[in-house]
């Protein structure tokens, strides 16, 4: 599997903090990579470097081995870059079917062909296994409701790379089976996948690398999950 997204000696400093330093790794097309570390680690960092939501002070992020700089999310999500926080983006009063076309409309479908629309979204929620209603207002639906609704969004804009950010965090248990479900069937699409956690059993479940974070800093990375016995994470 080749290389699809590269983190190339990335550092970043905010005042008193060095919050990265110095980290490298791979993450491949169809491979989901594990990010570990306790709060604080930089984790969440790197993947607003990825977002577009802060700017490395050194290092590069390589797509298909071309550096990219992202100035800003627009131009992370034009790059086919998917970063999905634990704190979900949305407009409450909206229905599933407009929060997925926001900024879409009206050039996708028109504001007069509605039914078009919501048939769109069906079928791309239906592609996805997921059950949920184009009219529902996503207020009112669950965080785990929530979340799907997010990554179809990313779907839809045909992301090659996403990012997770402790997407389990609020799931039941049968909630978690759904996701993880999803996870898989987008490695099994050739999608590069990060995956943060601090549950070690969904690591070993979904991953098939992992880079772990401490104080900033990458302390170990294997390319094998399956060769590495827990008491090495």
């Amino acid at each position: 599997m080749s290389a699809a997204l590269r983190f190339d000696n990335i550092g970043k400093v905010f005042p008193g903090v060095r919050a990265l330093d110095g980290i490298s790794f791979d993450v491949r097309a169809g491979e989901v990579h594990g990010l570990m570390g306790e709060n604080g680690a930089g984790k969440s960092t790197l993947l607003k470097i990825l977002g577009g939501e802060y700017q490395p002070d050194t290092g590069s992020v390589l797509i298909d081995g071309q550096p990219v700089h992202f100035a800003n999310a627009a131009a992370s999500i034009a790059a086919g870059i998917a970063v999905i926080h634990q704190e979900l983006q949305y407009v409450p009063d909206l229905t599933v079917a407009e929060n997925l076309l926001l900024g879409r409309l009206p050039n996708a479908f028109g504001w007069v062909r509605k039914g078009d629309a919501k048939r769109f979204v069906r079928e791309r929620l239906a592609a996805m296994g997921v059950d949920l209603d184009p009219d529902a207002r996503l207020g009112r639906l669950s965080i785990a409701q929530r979340q799907m609704v997010e990554i179809c969004k990313a779907l839809m804009r045909n992301a090659r790379v996403i990012a997770l950010d402790e997407p389990t965090s609020s799931l039941s248990h049968r909630e978690t089976e759904v996701l993880f479900k999803l996870v898989d069937d987008l490695r099994a699409q050739g999608r590069a996948l990060i995956y943060i956690s601090h549950r070690m059993d969904e690591i070993y479940r979904l991953c098939d690398a992992c880079t772990i974070f401490r104080d900033g800093r990458k302390i170990a990375s294997h390319e094998s999950l399956g060769d590495v016995p827990r008491d090495r994470l």
